[in-house]
C-alpha cells in the first residue's frame, strides 16, 4: 500500500472555485467534478457561504 501525498490548493484556486460554484445554474458538485476535486473541499472552504 502506498501513501499518497496530500494536494495543496492556493488561495486563488479556492477563491475561483467558490466563485464558479456561486454562478447561477452551477452546482458545487458540477464545479468540483470539472476541477477534479471532491465537492466537500468546496463546502469546507472558508469563502463558501
Amino acid at each position: 500500500m502506498s501513501v499518497q501525498e496530500r494536494r495543496k490548493y492556493d488561495a486563488d484556486f479556492k477563491r475561483n472555485a467558490v466563485q464558479l460554484a456561486e454562478e447561477p445554474g452551477r452546482t458545487v458538485v458540477d464545479v468540483a467534478e470539472n476541477l477534479g476535486i471532491a465537492a466537500d473541499l468546496l463546502y469546507r472552504t472558508d469563502n463558501f457561504h
